[in-house]
């Protein structure tokens, strides 16, 4: 069993810190949490930067919120680290997907 993930909730920007590992056993906890947020509207930033795995399941999560968010904000993925963000480069066409966003 792996480091479960926390999900701890950021004012400014508006969005969440994602701490262990975002898999197929927490990925609908993501979910969850990021449901209120984006009913409200506009960007969501995703501080990754102590994110140590992410499998399909939560990128599938990630790509399905950015594909929702169309036209009402970014999705933004801060600091991912070197794993997370190799993942991020093999899987993502943001050209494809205009709205989501991976910055250092």
């Amino acid at each position: 069993m792996g480091i479960r993930l926390i999900v701890s909730q950021m004012e400014h920007p508006q969005g969440f810190r994602l701490a262990g590992e975002l898999d197929i056993s927490s990925a609908p906890e993501l979910s969850d949490s990021l449901e209120p947020v984006l009913r409200r509207g506009g960007d969501v930033t995703l501080d990754l930067s102590d994110l140590s795995f992410m499998d399909s399941t939560g990128l599938q999560v990630l790509i399905r919120t950015a594909i929702r968010m169309d036209g009402n904000g970014r999705l933004i993925l801060r600091s991912p680290g070197n794993l997370v963000r190799s993942i991020l480069v093999l899987a993502l066409h943001t050209d494809k997907l205009p709205n989501l966003v991976v910055e250092d």
